[in-house]
């Protein structure tokens, strides 16, 4: 879910840190961030465009070789009250050119306002599509993280139209994902991450592909109607 355009306050303000302050923090487990693609990434996320495509998707590559320790990503994704709103994304076979260094679009900025939380208390996710206040689509389920992997089962579907809203249960009678069998855990869908902070996530999903989201604001919440929904 992309942007073509949207204004810098969308990156949370209070979360921001500069790219010498992120090397010295990844420093300390013994491995250095690469700044420079770190700030190629918040800059294309603050102004959708400014950076090019394939700039963007070489930067993600880049924090995927890096191989930085997840030790502190989880605390910045479950962060109280963050909201990930999904900025831009490279498919997969966008990301097998760029690992080949073969010419490609490079992938896309997401024109619709997609969100997701994870909450720490409960470990249950949600994710979703919101057009403002006049209807939502969001999915949810539990989660749990190992290492840079966080793997999630969709349960419910819930549907917003204005004020009213519906959840249908996707998995009646589902254990908690540490009960389930092996088979069962390894076909989840997940996350592997790249790269967290205050500001940004950066993760290859499943189906090969790799994204970008950034912590959204309130107003920028009230205004796509993901406030109403996201409590």
């Amino acid at each position: 879910m992309l942007a073509s355009s949207r204004p810098p306050a969308l990156v949370h303000p209070g979360a921001r840190r500069s790219p010498a302050v992120v090397v010295r923090a990844a420093a300390s487990t013994g491995t250095a961030a690469p700044a420079a693609a770190i700030d190629a990434l918040k800059r294309g996320v603050a102004q959708p465009g400014s950076v090019p495509a394939p700039a963007m998707l070489s930067a993600m590559l880049e924090l995927e070789r890096a191989k930085l320790s997840p030790e502190p990503w989880l605390a910045s994704i479950e962060a109280p009250r963050a909201r990930w709103r999904l900025i831009f994304t490279a498919d997969s076979k966008q990301v097998q050119a760029g690992q080949k260094k073969q010419p490609s679009k490079g992938g896309i900025f997401f024109p619709i306002p997609a969100v997701q939380k994870f909450d720490p208390v409960t470990k249950d996710f949600e994710n979703g599509v919101f057009l403002g206040p006049i209807a939502s689509l969001t999915f949810n389920g539990p989660y749990t993280m190992a290492g840079r992997q966080l793997s999630f089962d969709v349960r419910s579907m819930n549907i917003g139209l204005g004020p009213w809203r519906w959840s249908i249960a996707l998995k009646k009678d589902a254990k908690p994902l540490d009960q389930l069998p092996d088979s069962e855990r390894k076909a989840l869908p997940f996350f592997l991450y790249a790269y967290a902070d205050g500001d940004i996530i950066v993760a290859r999903g499943r189906s090969g592909g790799l994204a970008v989201w950034t912590r959204t604001t309130a107003e920028w919440e009230m205004n796509a109607g993901v406030a109403q929904v996201y409590k």
